[in-house]
């Protein structure tokens, strides 16, 4: 029986506060308003808006790539272009789903941890006075980035002051934002409104939840109208009281870090367990996310036992997840399998 544990977060089951929240929510006989006017949608966005000084405002969605796509949207003109890393959800992994659905042009730029520098947004402004070329207008970052690694606040803050004075907005992709803020240390205020983020989403289904992400507009200019904008994308869910409830139980007793935490934790011995086997890491632990450098050999022998993910053409270095659940214990069972190779 294949294993799917470090194949991806998403592997993880539903933590049980958020499931116990889910049922409590189903047993309720009262009736609701749905599309966001559920007491439970307005209770977590209080809750939400004691993290921040400014207004904001929240909504809630099924997927991760429909947030992306919907905060693109509510941001982008009709000749618009987005800036992001090659690596990048948006331009990897969902299928051409932000071009085809934003009529947006993705111009992407090499990086070596998949991280935007204001160096590599400069030099994609040079086609501005060109009116062959889309117009870049939005920067998107993810924030844990697609090779598991942080940007730190001074970044952060140093690309959205330079977007802000050169007619970009930016966009936070935090599908993972849990696990970077534990990795940083910080809240959701300093790393989203303190360094000048215009929206972000607030990722709950790689960190215990069955389903959900939240999008968060710090930039007023982007709210009106956003229901809409949802409500035309086929992205606003009806029973939202179920989407909503599980950031209820998220935020509650910060459940949300309790959960990153854990699979911080998890990536950082899975890390040391590899290196004192010999096996070598190809990027620095930020979050939980671990890319290990195998032999073919290995990664055959490997697969008998476990669904893991490529991360290069060569098919040698992997991507191993770890999870709100993940334990020490099948950690040691993987790193005692990969032992018994050279047996």
């Amino acid at each position: 029986m294949i294993k799917q544990n470090f194949n991806s977060d998403t592997t993880a089951s539903v933590c049980p506060e958020i499931l116990q929240k889910i049922c409590d929510v189903a047993k309720e006989k009262d009736y609701m308003l749905g599309y966001n006017q559920d007491k439970y949608s307005k209770e977590v966005k209080k809750i939400m808006q004691r993290y921040f000084s400014k207004p904001i405002e929240c909504f809630f969605n099924v997927s991760s790539s429909g947030a992306n796509i919907l905060a693109i949207k509510a941001m982008k003109d009709d000749y618009s272009s987005i800036i992001c890393c090659e690596d990048s959800h948006i331009n990897r992994y969902e299928v051409g789903g932000t071009e085809y659905n934003t009529g947006c042009k993705i111009v992407v730029c090499q990086s070596d941890d998949a991280k935007l520098t204001v160096d590599m947004i400069k030099k994609k402004l040079a086609t501005r006075s060109n009116f062959n070329y889309a117009y870049p207008k939005i920067v998107a970052l993810s924030e844990v980035t697609e090779l598991g690694t942080c940007y730190s606040l001074q970044e952060l803050k140093k690309i959205c002051n330079f977007c802000h004075k050169h007619d970009l907005y930016v966009y936070v992709d935090g599908a993972r934002l849990a696990n970077a803020m534990v990795f940083l240390n910080v809240g959701l205020k300093e790393i989203l409104e303190d360094t000048g983020v215009d929206i972000a989403s607030f990722g709950a289904s790689k960190n215990g939840a069955m389903f959900g992400e939240m999008i968060i507009i710090l930039n007023p200019i982007f709210a009106k109208n956003f229901i809409l904008n949802q409500k035309q994308s086929m992205q606003l869910f009806s029973k939202t009281r179920f989407l909503s409830c599980q950031f209820l139980a998220m935020l509650k007793d910060k459940i949300w870090y309790k959960n990153a935490k854990n699979a911080n934790d998890m990536a950082l011995y899975f890390g040391e367990k590899l290196k004192k086997i010999g096996i070598s890491l190809a990027y620095p632990i930020q979050s939980n996310a671990v890319f290990a450098n195998f032999s073919k050999e290995q990664i055959k022998y490997l697969k008998k036992e476990y669904n893991i993910s490529y991360y290069d053409d060569d098919k040698t270095c992997c991507r191993l997840m770890t999870s709100w659940s993940t334990s020490r214990g099948e950690i040691d069972d993987f790193i005692n399998y990969l032992k018994n190779f050279n047996i």
